[in-house]
């Protein structure tokens, strides 16, 4: 139950709100002076200010989403962004928010609502995943994950009904099974700690799958263990903690080199022609869009050709894909800056509109210092203000 303070700290934090109203309004709302607003304000408890604050924050953040580069050199993370829709525009210039301490063999998950996860792919006794928040800057180190294998993969999860952070990380020693599924709650009042959970799916991860959390569900393409062999994706609940596969057999054979994204805040998959790399020789996309997870439907099948200006903007680059954008742009990147004798060291993403079928190049300014490192993007970063201690 609510305590009388709680109430009085809500209906003040109501009546601030309201006051922002406009005198002219329809209505018998009164607007009330700011200083009186600063004085109800100032009595409230600052957890309660905090936290309307943040979420207000993070509402008007998902309006301008960011496309998150992180990069890795001399043991450091270093993490920049720009607008994720770019619009008119063919230059822009990356914003620096921070770097953090990170290890040789680290692997980055996330963003998830604004939190970025680092990771190892090798246990090591004196290594530990850490949390990380590029908008404030801080970092939070989290337990070891407690396991006698070597290989560990991991993935960041945000439950939307119980707002609750969750990283679910499996260990293995060989790639072909995993042997044991923990979870880690973050934020909870007890010392956290990491769970054993039972997983009936007998699967193993890929070395390199970062996978993707949408509305409150992680997936992540996995090999399936038989009978028979088969690829599929296994998608983890973040709220119940129970897992299941969406497909599995031939066909996916094929998406096991596909990109999973978010389309329209729908599981999507984008692959073309068998591979994960996308050249100037491309003719083809292939967006698949999740109807039914039940049935194992995918409502959509986009086919995509592409158009002949693509050879000629894309020129000699090798590209990956990144995600869609909310507008219907699927975007591409290379994983590394280029090096062209009349263009020093550029560095560019592709964005390219399902819609018009039309294919633009924007060059990002600022990434000079990281020409000889592997560079990350992901879509959909929003900024969180909110401090790591209260997550």
């Amino acid at each position: 139950m609510k305590t009388r303070r709680q109430h009085a700290a809500e209906n003040a934090l109501t009546i601030s709100r309201r006051s922002t109203r406009s005198p002219l309004s329809n209505g018998n709302s009164e607007t009330i002076p700011t200083d009186l607003i600063i004085e109800i304000l100032l009595r409230l408890p600052p957890k309660s200010i905090a936290k309307y604050f943040t979420e207000l924050f993070i509402t008007r953040s998902r309006a301008r989403p960011q496309l998150l580069l992180s990069c890795v050199e001399n043991e450091e993370l270093f993490l920049s962004s720009i607008p994720q829709e770019v619009q008119n525009q063919d230059v822009v210039t990356a914003n620096y928010h921070t770097r953090f301490p990170c290890g040789r063999s680290s692997k980055i998950i996330g963003p998830v609502r604004g939190l970025v996860c680092l990771t190892h792919l090798r246990k090591y006794k004196k290594t530990a995943p850490v949390i990380c928040n590029p908008s404030t800057g801080q970092s939070l180190p989290l337990p070891n994950v407690k396991t006698r294998s070597i290989l560990v993969n991991s993935f960041l999860g945000f439950d939307p009904v119980g707002k609750q952070f969750k990283i679910l990380s499996m260990t293995t020693r060989d790639y072909l099974n995993c042997e044991e599924h923990q979870v880690l709650t973050l934020g909870t009042e007890k010392k956290m700690s990491w769970r054993k959970i039972q997983c009936s799916i007998s699967h193993y991860f890929r070395h390199i799958n970062h996978g993707i959390c949408i509305n409150g569900v992680v997936y992540y393409v996995a090999g399936l263990n038989g009978p028979p062999m088969a690829n599929g994706i296994v998608c983890f609940d973040v709220r119940s903690e129970k897992f299941k596969v969406i497909n599995r057999g031939e066909e996916m054979a094929l998406w096991s080199q596909s990109t999973l994204v978010n389309y329209k805040g729908t599981l999507g998959a984008l692959l073309t022609e068998g591979f994960t790399q996308v050249t100037g020789d491309t003719k083809c996309f292939q967006l698949w869009v999740l109807g039914d997870a039940e049935k194992h439907e995918w409502s959509k099948h986009i086919s995509i050709c592409l158009p002949l200006l693509w050879k000629n903007i894309v020129a000699n680059a090798t590209l990956f894909f990144v995600g869609v954008t909310g507008t219907d742009e699927i975007v591409l990147s290379p994983h590394y800056v280029s090096y062209l004798s009349e263009e020093p060291y550029c560095f560019h993403v592709y964005y390219y509109n399902i819609e018009s079928n039309a294919i633009r190049r924007v060059e990002i300014q600022g990434m000079d210092a990281f020409r000889h490192c592997e560079i990350r993007h992901s879509l959909n970063h929003v900024e969180d203000v909110k401090l790591l201690q209260y997550i």
